[in-house]
């Protein structure tokens, strides 16, 4: 067995199921500020995401491991690789596999700038400064959890890569096209607004702007939770909706002038092209 199996021993199918395991860390520094360290990646990071967090059977659901979903939807933004099995049951992934998983998540980070980094945003609880919302769950209270910790160290040491501007979401797009929308019902289905009016969804215009300019990445429409949300998950959208899924597929067109609108592309008052 490669010292990679052994790294992976001990979170076989338990980890799959959501039985208690436990997550091994390394605290050792990554390289010098030049890039992100894929093998400081693969020994300290990769672990967490098959690290199981408790039971996943109803009526208390936990938190289960990032895995249960995020290597079948395929069109999510964290799209890893599914796993490997000894025969003792221990998970891994071969380095091949890491590698693409490595490409994937490094594109979730600004390195430099954990606090801006959309992988430890997530699983962070809102009270710590993450996002409001997470469907597998909040992992961290605090950013002085371990995991968070090794994280920020690993995102911390690469330096900063030069980025683009975001572009500018229209707001006269939104009048014009956008918040008419959230009070249309989709065939055999229901409005935005019959769940969501006070969310983000009330009847001002100017309200509703600032309450949606949260649910929006410039620029990111699969981040995007406003667009990835009301989604399928078979299309990449969020394995939880409580209320109906207003698109199958993102080549709908009202998710496509919806994605042309947070890229910048959508302006003015003309909704259909």
């Amino acid at each position: 067995m490669s010292s990679r199996d052994s790294f992976a021993r001990g979170f076989g199918r338990a980890a799959l199921v959501g039985i208690a395991g436990v997550v091994l860390v390394a605290f050792s520094n990554p390289t010098e500020a030049q890039e992100l360290d894929f093998e400081y990646y693969r020994e300290n990071i990769e672990p967490m995401f098959y690290r199981s967090r408790g039971n996943f059977m109803p009526p208390d659901p936990g938190e289960p491991a990032c895995v249960m979903c995020h290597t079948w939807q395929t069109n999510t933004p964290l799209s890893l690789q599914r796993l490997e099995e000894n025969a003792d049951g221990s998970v891994y992934w071969t380095e091949a596999q890491s590698r693409q998983n490595f490409a994937v998540v490094s594109s979730l980070v600004t390195p430099g700038d954990p606090e801006a980094s959309r992988l430890l945003l997530k699983p962070l609880h809102p009270s710590a400064g993450g996002t409001a919302e997470h469907t597998g769950g909040k992992f961290w209270d605090s950013r002085n959890d371990p995991e968070y910790q090794t994280l920020a160290q690993w995102v911390g040491a690469a330096a900063p890569a030069a980025t683009a501007d975001a572009p500018e979401v229209d707001f006269e797009f939104f009048r014009a096209c956008v918040h008419p929308m959230f009070f249309q019902a989709t065939p055999g289905g229901m409005a935005c607004t019959n769940c969501h009016g006070d969310q983000f969804a009330p009847p001002d215009v100017d309200e509703s702007w600032g309450l949606v300019q949260r649910l929006i990445a410039p620029g990111a429409p699969t981040q995007s939770r406003l667009l990835m949300h009301p989604l399928h998950p078979d299309a990449g959208g969020d394995y939880v909706h409580n209320g109906v899924r207003r698109w199958r597929s993102q080549d709908d067109p009202e998710w496509q002038m919806l994605a042309g609108w947070v890229n910048g592309e959508r302006t003015g008052t003309m909704c259909r092209r």
